[in-house]
């Protein structure tokens, strides 16, 4: 990629260098045509004033000689010849007549007497009959006019020097950057997409920007930094399904050979005699196969969590008291069973977030609290938490929680002495809030109840 955009910007360069010598080109073109177009202007004054010399079919000589005299002070050698090819005055003549004071200052405008190139020749007429040819070349002039074109030629073609200079210099050094701006994310991203096929998910692209925080405040996020993002997550979606793979396969090894090995014993016991009570090994046989039933249960929780985690999805608004009222509405004929109350106190407020995540979240939290909570209730609460985020608390009045296992409750397939889950659900709970920009703060006492509280952006 890099090359090629490096040849990118070297093709904009030699079509810029292109354009300039196209266009240095047009302007001295341009100017020399209108250096050449008044040259033929001051011709056509001259050839009317010489043709006004002429009255009554015959040359007015004096008039003649201004005419030529002008000629001389517009730039011209001149002669003119008669219909019969004979040469009736030309400015070598005139010249030899003029002041010294008028003569001294024809030589500081022209290199007198002679011009230079060969003569042209225009026909003279009067009323439509031709009178004789007027003859012309220009004259080598002295002094500035012919500094200043020359200094404009010069000029124009400094100044596109310089403009392609400056133009191609800048674009030279943007090409460098840019080239190195815009391939270096992509090749962070090769290298770690190269990592990843060969099993290496410890992998952690490295971002665009120094200052993140605030390049996303100021919105500048583009294709590649989008891609960087939805890279990153799923890198992280790959690595947890790679840890959740192998821990999974170890503790459904652990807790697949416990209840086979119990279930194979107890039929063996029976068919050698040893236990001839067969309905105490059809017993052992179901606590045995309510427990697999269980472990696969917990595979399956496992299977829908982590399919919301790897189902990014986008944020919705919602009204949060209706969503809670919701969420609480379908488990509230569980703890009433129970002898339980529940209370909820929110705010009505609308937020933004992601609603099925959010729905797992608290269906976990709920039954975690319906499961050890043998008197009271719940309690849920919601609001604001500063400016940008909102909170939901779920409060109970169960056994609580001992202040050395807190730190690990929220460890995949970590069940405390006194839990008779599979572990799995307050794990869940953390990952699914990690992915909506989450938190949880726990608080619990031994014996006081449980309060979990849900910190999400919104």
């Amino acid at each position: 990629m890099r090359t090629k955009l490096f040849i990118s910007f070297i093709a904009i360069i030699l079509l810029a260098l292109l354009s300039n010598i196209v266009f240095e080109r047009l302007i001295i073109r341009d100017f020399n045509e209108y250096v050449k177009s008044t040259e033929e202007d001051r011709i056509y004054w001259l050839l009317a004033s010489v043709e006004g010399s002429y009255k009554d079919k015959h040359w007015d000589e004096l008039l003649l000689r201004e005419s030529l005299h002008w000629a001389m002070m517009l730039g011209f050698e001149a002669y003119i010849e008669d219909t019969a090819g004979e040469r009736i005055l030309s400015t070598m003549e005139v010249l030899g007549d003029l002041n010294q004071s008028m003569l001294k200052r024809m030589n500081s405008l022209f290199d007198l007497p002679y011009g230079y190139g060969d003569f042209i020749w225009y026909p003279l007429y009067v009323k439509g009959k031709e009178i004789g040819r007027l003859y012309v070349r220009p004259l080598r002039r002295l002094g500035f006019i012919p500094q200043k074109e020359d200094i404009f030629r010069s000029r124009g073609r400094e100044f596109l020097i310089i403009s392609f200079l400056i133009a191609g210099g800048g674009a030279l050094v943007l090409a460098i950057l840019f080239t190195r701006f815009l391939s270096n994310p992509i090749r962070n991203l090769t290298e770690a997409a190269e990592k990843i096929a060969k099993g290496d998910f410890s992998v952690n692209p490295r971002s665009r920007h120094r200052f993140q925080k605030l390049y996303r405040r100021l919105r500048c996020e583009d294709e590649i930094d989008r891609l960087s993002y939805a890279f990153n997550y799923m890198v992280e979606a790959l690595r947890k399904e790679d840890a959740l793979r192998k821990h999974l396969t170890s503790n459904i090894v652990h807790e697949l050979r416990t209840p086979l090995t119990i279930m194979k014993g107890n039929l063996e016991a029976l068919e050698d005699g040893v236990i001839s009570d067969p309905v105490e090994v059809l017993k052992n046989l179901q606590t045995e196969i309510d427990r697999l039933i269980t472990l696969v249960e917990g595979i399956e929780d496992i299977t829908r969590a982590e399919a919301s985690f790897f189902k990014r999805g986008e944020a919705v608004t919602l009204q949060l008291k209706e969503f809670m009222d919701s969420v609480l509405g379908g488990m509230r004929h569980l703890f009433e069973e129970k002898g339980l109350s529940v209370s909820s106190v929110g705010e009505d407020i609308t937020v933004k977030t992601y609603p099925d995540k959010l729905h797992i979240v608290l269906n976990n939290l709920l039954s975690n609290a319906l499961k050890y909570t043998e008197k009271g209730g719940i309690t849920v609460r919601w609001g604001r938490y500063g400016e940008k985020e909102f909170f939901i608390t779920v409060e109970d009045t169960g056994r609580g929680i001992d202040q050395n296992d807190i730190k690990k409750i929220f460890d995949r397939f970590y069940k405390g002495s006194y839990s008779e889950g599979r572990g799995l659900g307050l794990a869940i709970v953390k990952e699914l809030l990690e992915t909506m920009g989450g938190r949880i703060e726990v608080r619990s006492e031994k014996g006081m109840g449980s309060s979990f509280t849900v910190i999400l952006p919104g």
